[in-house]
């Protein structure tokens, strides 16, 4: 049976030649894909196909032509982060220490991982991806697949309610390439793009509705998928929680009287999945909460969904409609990623008002504004979040479950919630081949709105985008130094010597760690806004960028008390102050970096560091304190991003709940 249920659904179960079946105007088209795709298994595989193949060609193809490199946002932090976290994983557990702690980065004390998004879920299945071909393929492997994967699970739900291909096609376009899942796939963080299991979730619950999937499987495979959602992103997990609570109740508000003790039967077993979930994802959250951060970051309306921005694209997107460019631009960019466009919000409510019979409508109605309801965070943000309206339930995102997380982000299960509208839409019977015609017409007109708002990596691959305020002595480029992918660094630096790098690529010295396999410690490095320094470096390193007297004095105790052996300057992406030859340091120069030892300045002839010429000690406290708070020795102010938003409003959204 294709459908979940025939009787709740408001329709009669799929025939097989009705399971593909198509608008007239792709009838020709239609047939012999069917027909070479007859059963579900066949028409997954192929809609995964086609999903891949559009992806890649239209979105992704300098990725999947420079696989072997990293390409996206070198300017930025976060990209580094989630490549480093690739490998650390399997790293962590094939040499039997724990994951959620790690002496690697933030040498010689290590930073704690509890409270980061490392997606260990994504990071282990691509462990033999990362182990025959290197951090860097997995890493774009990652991009390349997540979208299409995405897509192909909401086909997979579709296709089960509707038991049409074209249409569940159609859904899976609108879900796996919505402005959400691109936008932050192109800034390169899994966390966020990882959103196929929701439609999965469903997809069991279907199965058990329709008697095809017994108690204890569905008990059991909801438990596991729940806990792998956890051990992706711990926030979503969350997130998910709070949505499924809704929606049962939903359901049972508009389920009929014979259902209401299905729904009721449906809300006890999804209660066994989640403890059996949370005790897979017990020593994760016993050592989370033993190590609890308490300086993760609180909500803020930046946070929040700007209602106007469900129907309001970028202004890149607008077709050079000037009006509607100007009141985008004057309104600002946060939350383009929420868009959904006017045509599927259109389809919903016509569909929740002719349809009023058909319960499976109204139920994804009303998770659709429980979703926006949270969405909006503590703050109602209508327009721009420079007028914001407190919520009556704004101290609920104060409670430490939710106090970093960014309310916005349900946007992802209002746009589930419409994918399925849309299957719903496009499957309905209709015996007028014009209002068949017509229903297509808007159908299709939504997914083009979704699509044309969503960014490709083409602009996302430039080393640095046009206006971004970095200077540097090179011309920064993605490639890793040959200094790296030759693996000179053997020649240079010892097995676990505590190495900085400076450079003006974020986050640099995570990405040349995890490329090198952890043979080097770095001091300082980033894996979240609340937690690290933005710019990735220790502060009495970051005091060079302004020599003085006590900056000399701050940085000699810190690398004497640290273990510093050496500070790595990348060339192409290099400060002027990063020329460390002006303090005194002695570099070489080989394979597209320069290496400073330590041992000389730490072990001088004369028995003290060298102090630069003019660096004396008046107005030294004062560069000392204003020196470019890490922040804003990183983060200058951001041009808009090439992917089609700013940089994320927290910087990095590697943080978590």
């Amino acid at each position: 049976m294709d459908v979940a249920n025939s009787e709740v659904l408001g329709t009669e179960p799929a025939s097989p030649a009705a399971s593909a079946a198509a608008p007239p105007f792709l009838a020709r088209i239609a047939r012999p894909l069917a027909a070479r795709a007859p059963g579900p298994v066949g028409q997954g595989a192929l809609a995964f196909a086609l999903y891949l193949a559009v992806f890649v060609i239209g979105f992704g193809l300098p990725l999947a032509s420079h696989l072997n490199q990293p390409n996206l946002r070198q300017y930025w932090t976060d990209v580094q982060f989630y490549a480093w976290s690739l490998r650390w994983w399997p790293y962590a557990v094939s040499h039997g220490i724990n994951p959620l702690f790690s002496g690697q980065i933030g040498a010689p004390h290590g930073y704690n991982l509890a409270w980061a998004s490392t997606t260990p879920s994504v990071d282990l299945l691509m462990w033999p991806v990362t182990a025959a071909f290197g951090v860097l393929v997995s890493y774009n492997v990652v991009l390349l697949l997540v979208p299409p994967f995405s897509a192909w699970a909401a086909f997979v739900l579709a296709r089960r309610l509707t038991g049409r291909f074209w249409p569940a096609l159609a859904a899976g376009t609108v879900y796996g390439f919505c402005p959400y899942e691109l936008m932050h796939n192109w800034q390169g963080q899994p966390n966020l793009t990882v959103i196929g299991l929701f439609p999965l979730l469903v997809y069991l619950v279907l199965r058990w509705w329709d008697g095809t999937l017994g108690r204890a499987w569905f008990v059991t495979w909801l438990a596991v998928a729940m806990a792998v959602q956890f051990y992706t992103f711990n926030e979503a997990f969350a997130e998910m929680t709070a949505v499924w609570a809704g929606a049962l109740v939903a359901g049972f508000a508009v389920a009929g009287r014979s259902a209401r003790w299905k729904v009721a039967r449906l809300a006890g077993l999804s209660a066994l999945a989640y403890a059996g979930s949370v005790l897979l994802a017990a020593p994760y959250l016993i050592y989370s909460f033993r190590h609890y951060q308490s300086g993760l970051t609180r909500p803020q309306p930046a946070y929040s969904l700007p209602l106007v921005r469900l129907i309001l694209p970028a202004s890149v997107h607008m077709f050079g409609f000037g009006p509607l460019i100007g009141y985008s631009n004057r309104i600002g960019d946060d939350g383009i990623e929420n868009y959904v466009g006017i045509p599927l919000i259109v389809i919903m409510l016509i569909l929740a008002v002719y349809t009023g019979r058909n319960r499976i409508s109204l139920l994804l109605l009303a998770v659709f504004l429980f979703v926006i309801g949270i969405a909006v965070g503590p703050n109602l943000v209508v327009t721009t979040v420079r007028h914001t309206h407190p919520l009556p339930w704004a101290r609920l995102w104060n409670l430490p479950i939710a106090r970093s997380a960014e309310p916005s982000r349900f946007i992802v299960f209002a746009v589930l919630a419409l994918a399925l509208v849309l299957a719903l839409w496009l499957a309905a019977p209709s015996k007028s081949r014009l209002l068949l015609a017509a229903r297509w017409c808007l159908g299709l007109l939504a997914v083009a709105a979704v699509i044309t708002d969503t960014p490709t990596s083409y602009s996302a691959v430039r080393p640095v985008p046009p206006g971004y305020p970095l200077v540097s002595t090179g011309r920064p480029v993605n490639q890793l130094p040959a200094f790296l992918a030759d693996g000179m660094y053997r020649r240079y630096l010892h097995p676990g010597e505590i190495v900085v790098v400076l450079t003006g690529r974020g986050n640099a010295g995570m990405l040349f760690q995890a490329d090198a396999d952890f043979y080097f410690r770095i001091a300082g490095g980033y894996i979240n806004a609340s937690l690290t320094p933005v710019n990735a470096l220790p502060r009495p390193v970051t005091l060079l960028a302004h020599p003085s007297a006590a900056a000399i004095r701050k940085f000699d105790a810190y690398a004497r008390s640290s273990g510093l052996g050496a500070i790595v300057v990348e060339q192409a992406w290099a400060a002027p102050w990063m020329d460390l030859g002006k303090l005194g340091l002695r570099g070489t120069t080989v394979g597209g970096v320069t290496i400073y030892p330590m041992g000389p300045w730490l072990n001088p002839p004369g028995g003290r560091p060298p102090v630069p010429p003019g660096a004396g000690a008046a107005g030294a406290d004062r560069k000392d304190r204003d020196l470019i708070s890490p922040a804003r020795a990183a983060r200058p102010a951001a041009p808009r991003d090439p992917t089609g938003s700013r940089p994320p409003k927290v910087p990095g959204t590697a943080g978590k709940l």
